[in-house]
């Protein structure tokens, strides 16, 4: 009898305390948010580690405001999305928050382009999910291509992303040719210009013999970006010296904006511990962006100066010129293929070609990482 009522009571007992055990289930977290500017609103979405779990919405015109300086939008908001006009938002370029409730750290998130009329390519490298669990810092690292079609309305806005630093990844002769003239922010940057003269490659090869084809091209082209992590080694090692010493918010950009700078962004996500999926994926990007006719009609212009491989552009078949502005992920892969053949993996490149060390990963890490 005794040891019946025993285990009844224990039984009993057990029952009570389930719902002090259920009510200390973990605290949700945020574990995505992402944001794009649509009609004129900016559509934020997350999504939390419990699905439905409240969520503080914040804002901010700034990417490193802490969140005693962040205005809430929205409180307790279970829906996992929420629509913020360009008034609620109140900056040109909104910076959002979004942490779980009764979290003291959350997910910051911005639209991943920076709307321009005269860049179409104009992109942040924040938000990327990289090493150690940690995400790459909104704001201080953009890519773009060229800059000479910027308007005044465009300074102003990139002017408010207080850019420091200009990687011109650019020849002397793109930059003779559609020349930028910067006229925004609070002071002119300082420009870190390709000291090349002219492309070191001609166009004609990748052509070969006889009439080109869209798959002789597409191959030739591959065989390009086999070679550009060598061809470009001093300009990316001087660009990594940059970011080491802090020079930023940096802006990284050549014509197009997707083949030099396509992979020195790779280079950079990679240095940063993000996943090869999400580095192509931002290559892939820019097809997506860049108008291939604008493209054409940019390179008739250049075609009337002493440009060859701008005058030959200019005359391509359409199919030849899709297949030239294309950012196909096997283009960018075959970049980082061919160091990891030669030096082992795009770490040791790093490190043997453009002096980034182990060290220096970690202070890059710890810099534009949070």
């Amino acid at each position: 009898m005794l040891i019946r009522n025993l285990l009844t009571a224990a039984c009993a007992a057990a029952v009570l305390a389930a719902p002090a055990v259920q009510a200390r289930t973990a605290a949700a977290t945020v574990t995505e948010a992402s944001v794009v500017l649509k009609d004129g609103a900016y559509q934020v979405a997350w999504k939390t580690s419990r699905p439905g779990a409240p969520v503080d919405l914040y804002v901010a015109a700034s990417p490193d405001a802490p969140l005693k300086a962040m205005r809430k939008l929205a409180d307790n908001d279970k829906d996992g999305a929420a629509s913020v006009t360009a008034a609620e938002a109140g900056a040109a370029r909104p910076y959002f928050y979004v942490v779980a409730d009764g979290e003291k750290t959350g997910l910051r998130t911005a639209t991943r382009v920076v709307p321009l009329q005269g860049a179409a390519n104009f992109r942040d490298l924040g938000g990327y999910s990289a090493a150690n669990g940690k995400h790459v810092r909104w704001g201080q690292v953009f890519r773009s291509n060229g800059l000479s079609t910027l308007t005044d309305a465009d300074y102003k806005t990139v002017g408010d992303l207080d850019v420091r630093l200009v990687c011109d990844l650019r020849t002397d002769q793109e930059r003779k040719t559609q020349p930028t003239v910067w006229r925004g922010g609070k002071a002119v940057p300082v420009f870190l210009n390709s000291p090349k003269a002219g492309l070191d490659m001609d166009m004609r090869a990748l052509f070969g013999a006889g009439p080109p084809s869209a798959e002789a091209v597409r191959a030739n082209f591959i065989g390009f970006y086999k070679l550009m992590p060598e061809a470009y080694a001093g300009e990316y090692k001087a660009m990594f010296e940059k970011l080491l010493a802090g020079d930023a918010p940096m802006l990284v950009h050549c014509s197009a904006g997707k083949d030099r700078t396509g992979v020195a962004s790779a280079l950079i996500l990679t240095a940063l511990g993000v996943p090869r999926a999400q580095v192509t994926a931002d290559y892939a990007m820019s097809e997506t962006l860049l108008d291939t006719e604008s493209a054409r009609r940019a390179m008739a212009a250049g075609a009337k100066s002493d440009d060859p491989n701008a005058a030959m552009f200019a005359k391509l078949p359409p199919e030849i010129t899709r297949v030239l502005m294309r950012t196909e992920p096997a283009y960018v892969e075959a970049a980082l293929d061919a160091v990891t053949a030669k030096y082992g993996s795009v770490e040791a490149y790093l490190d043997k070609v453009l002096g980034v060390d182990a060290k220096d990963l970690a202070s890059l890490r710890a810099r534009y990482l949070e």
